[in-house]
């Protein structure tokens, strides 16, 4: 083959490939660039959204307001840390790759006046940025371009589902944001016509009943479970919302007797909440309707954060079955499934002293001790069991499992299990149970006894787990309710 045909077809190949690289690119003499400006946060007064999604922002005061551009008197608070998402988003827009710059294609990604998504922000009254976004890129990020301009780009980022937004998504789903340590006193009314009434006390989570409380025999408070009332209702958040029909009194049962629960605070004001009828869906994806005095607003909870609202006297009680510092326990026995394990303080450290003789390759590993002290002094029962229950009734003569809890200068403690308890919830197997914390009988999960009976178990070294970067207890959250979840995820917040 001569020298001059290898070269031609050469030069062939090469725009071959430079032409299929370039096919979808459709790219055009000279340089497009989308380049925006700057934005300063701070400056910015609105976001403007039109023809996919319609919904405007506005900067009212410290705060930012959402509304439907065909209906300006009626607005809506929105969420702040959405709307500087968004902003954030739009500020990581930086050299998106150029594809084509032919009008006839905007359809085809979506760009045109009939399904583009438009943004404009405005800054002093003035539009600084407008953008139309489209669908989704073949290879990830959305389509977009300038308003007023036929050049499109692949944006890779963020920015799309920051701000592809319906007006309610837009809204601010926090009902109220006080401060756990600024309630001064919870007061819970029932629709049965019960009332309690919690106090706060002079350090961070002490909570005790208001005197002249009457409670029944044997009843111990909880003061953890106030607390949880309180960052409960100190971080709601609202599922939906309701609006016209929907939200009338004599549709959400607020007309008639309802729970309500009445938060006074520290500076003498009040907050009121209250809780419209439980729906009869058991699978928790009903809502429940709540209202805020003073606030016009009808919202929507979730089946499980209502329920954390309405509570009685009996939701006070302490369920507990052992007290004690972990750090000041000396010994510690369980025994259960035929197994008797034994381990005592020596020094600073810990001992196994029984089993005497010790299994092959068995490593005692300290932390673990502690890990199960602090588990027995956090186990709660699952209820109390009403009426009068004999040992002998409840197989706690014999008991299938047994703690014992030695602490130096204190009588040991201990911790019965027996038979299977009837009237379990949900089909729950639970067992009888009796402590020396009262003279009383409560019912534990069976799960209780199947963890004891692990035996020496318990307290063996193991490897160390894998590492997963961040998350910590935040992982595990998303497949929760997004109202669920923020709720767990503000009151984890405040626990730390």
């Amino acid at each position: 083959m001569k020298k001059g045909t290898l070269i031609a077809l050469g030069a062939f190949a090469v725009l071959l490939v430079l032409v299929l690289a370039t096919r979808e690119r459709q790219v055009s003499v000279g340089v497009h660039k989308l380049e925006l400006p700057k934005l300063d946060k701070a400056q910015v007064t609105a976001l403007e959204l039109s023809g996919a999604r319609n919904a405007t922002l506005r900067k009212e005061g410290d705060g930012w307001i959402v509304l439907d551009p065909s209906k300006p008197d009626t607005k809506y608070a929105a969420d702040e840390n959405l709307v500087n998402s968004a902003l954030d988003a739009l500020g990581e827009v930086k050299n998106p790759d150029f594809l084509t710059d032919r009008a006839e294609r905007l359809a085809e990604y979506e760009l045109d006046d009939a399904k583009g998504l438009k943004l404009e922000v405005l800054q002093g009254g003035s539009p600084v940025v407008e953008l139309v976004l489209g669908k989704a890129a073949r290879n990830g990020g959305v389509y977009l371009r300038r308003a007023g301009s036929n050049d499109v780009f692949v944006h890779r980022g963020r920015l799309d589902w920051t701000v592809r937004k319906e007006l309610k998504d837009w809204r601010k789903r926090q009902i109220m944001a006080l401060k756990v340590e600024d309630i001064s006193q919870l007061a819970l009314r029932s629709k049965e016509g019960e009332s309690v009434t919690l106090k706060a006390g002079a350090n961070p989570g002490e909570w005790s009943l208001a005197e002249g409380t009457q409670t029944p025999a044997g009843f111990r408070f909880s003061s953890q479970a106030a607390q949880q009332l309180a960052q409960q209702l100190a971080s709601l958040y609202a599922q939906d919302f309701l609006e016209g029909d929907a939200a009338a009194d004599s549709a959400t049962g607020l007309a008639d007797a309802h729970d309500t629960l009445e938060a006074q605070l520290k500076d003498g004001k009040k907050v009121v909440v209250h809780l419209g009828r439980q729906p009869d869906a058991k699978d928790g994806s009903a809502t429940v309707a709540a209202r805020v005095e003073g606030d016009a607003q009808v919202y929507q909870l979730s089946q499980y954060v209502a329920s954390q609202l309405r509570k009685r006297l009996v939701d006070f009680r302490d369920l507990s079955l052992l007290r004690f510092e972990p750090q000041k326990v000396t010994k510690l026995k369980l025994q259960a499934g035929g197994k008797t394990v034994v381990v005592a303080k020596e020094g600073e450290g810990w001992k196994v002293v029984e089993p005497q003789k010790l299994p092959d390759g068995f490593e005692l590993e300290p932390s673990q001790v502690d890990m199960q002290l602090g588990w027995l002094r956090g186990l709660l029962a699952t209820r109390l069991v009403e009426g009068q229950v004999t040992d002998a009734q409840a197989g706690l003569a014999s008991p299938t499992a047994l703690v014992e809890v030695t602490v130096e200068g204190e009588p040991v403690q201990t911790l019965r299990l027996g038979k299977e308890a009837p009237g379990a919830a949900n089909g729950a197997k639970e067992l009888y149970a009796r402590s020396t914390i009262d003279a009383l009988t409560y019912a534990v999960g069976e799960g209780v006894k199947t963890r004891l009976a692990q035996g020496l178990e318990l307290f063996k070294r193991r490897p160390p787990p894998p590492s997963f970067a961040g998350g910590g207890q935040m992982q595990g959250l998303e497949s929760l309710p997004p109202d669920v979840r923020r709720q767990l995820e503000a009151q984890l917040r405040g626990a730390q």
